[in-house]
């Protein structure tokens, strides 16, 4: 069979990704020297008894003048200790405020009621998201913050995991991975997501597109959020891959949880724009043909030629994030992540037609 479809597919391949990598090495950095702010932290957590005190303790370690920082731990309806948690922290914490939801706001579920929530109950003049299985590094507020010129109404950043074995390992480059995918259409000016574990935002920029009242709700309410600033109002950006807003957390402990991780994001997913899926047909189309090739008549040789710059390109985009985030001995899980991307391309799709409910948190959505 011929290899021109395969081979002209690996072009597109390599090239989209050079771009994103282009678009990664793009960013630069102008910090907005004497601007502090007064910074407000929303911190959602669902049954999270066991990361909460861990990521409060360094969320009460951050360099920034306390009096201008509060700090919003939301308790969304748990059924274990979180609260009881978030009140004793707070005992010894008086910038801590913890918040407990009883209601529903609107059309609001889940996480992004809960954020609504504790949004509704802050004050400052900007908000910054993170979740109750991370921890932030005490540079994190004040490094983000000198990014904030007067044009500035969101900065996200970089989230990797723990990596203690293989398995989280993977999952990390995986982050790494997508990561940089966003931080590289931002750089080419083409936002595309972020993560919503390090997520900030002007509240100006916020109340202008009317709150995550006004935005269709999504399992995926930082995708969501993003996308309404970036596309929806004249507001500038920021990605920032850097080691001092660097937010670690926690990979999935088993196959099943990290097929509803994949399943809630690919769900949420659905509502990027035409770029998006075509990125995503692209790599499965190709995936596809690589795996296929043998059943397909392509010789060994010729397949070796075409899997060598698709796996260099992948590896590439990793490393280039990774080396500004002084990370890079993580690198040596990447064989197990591209066998593990391959494969979670190809099923992609069938997780979105066939996968069911999304379950998160205990809820189904």
């Amino acid at each position: 069979m011929s290899l021109v479809l395969p081979l002209v597919l690996t072009l597109l391949y390599v090239s989209l990704i050079s771009l994103f990598i282009l678009g990664t090495t793009r960013i630069k950095y102008d910090p907005s020297k004497g601007y502090e702010p007064t910074v407000s932290i929303i911190v959602a957590a669902r049954n999270e008894e066991s990361n909460l005190h861990r990521c409060l303790e360094s969320l009460s370690k951050l360099e920034y003048p306390t009096n201008k920082v509060e700090v919003i731990p939301v308790d969304d309806q748990s059924t274990d200790r979180t609260y009881e948690i978030m009140k004793s922290f707070a005992t010894a914490h008086p910038h801590f405020t913890p918040v407990r939801v009883t209601t529903q706001i609107d059309h609001l579920r889940g996480k992004a009621n809960a954020i609504a929530h504790g949004i509704d109950h802050s004050h400052g003049e900007l908000i910054f998201l993170t979740d109750a299985d991370c921890i932030v590094p005490p540079s994190w507020v004040k490094a983000t913050v000198q990014q904030y010129g007067e044009d500035v109404g969101l900065v996200a950043g970089y989230t990797l995991l723990e990596s203690k074995n293989w398995f989280g390992g993977m999952q990390s480059l995986d982050w790494a991975f997508l990561h940089t995918l966003a931080a590289g259409g931002v750089g080419l000016r083409k936002p595309l997501s972020c993560f919503g574990n390090n997520l900030t935002f002007r509240r100006k920029a916020y109340e202008e597109v009317g709150g995550l009242r006004k935005i269709p709700f999504s399992v995926t309410e930082d995708f969501a959020l993003f996308a309404a600033i970036t596309r929806r109002t004249k507001w500038d950006y920021r990605y920032l891959v850097t080691p001092s807003t660097l937010v670690m957390s926690l990979p999935c402990g088993t196959i099943r949880e990290l097929f509803a991780q994949k399943q809630r994001w690919a769900v949420g997913g659905l509502d990027m724009k035409l770029k998006g899926y075509l990125m995503m047909g692209l790599g499965f189309t190709l995936n596809l043909l690589l795996l296929s090739s043998p059943l397909l008549g392509y010789a060994p040789i010729a397949t070796l030629f075409l899997w060598i710059p698709k796996v260099a390109v992948d590896a590439g985009l990793i490393t280039v994030a990774l080396k500004r985030l002084r990370c890079l001995s993580l690198m040596k899980y990447f064989p197990f992540f591209e066998v593990y991307y391959v494969f979670y391309l190809l099923l992609l799709p069938f997780i979105i037609l066939f996968g069911g409910k999304v379950v998160w948190k205990g809820r189904q959505y």
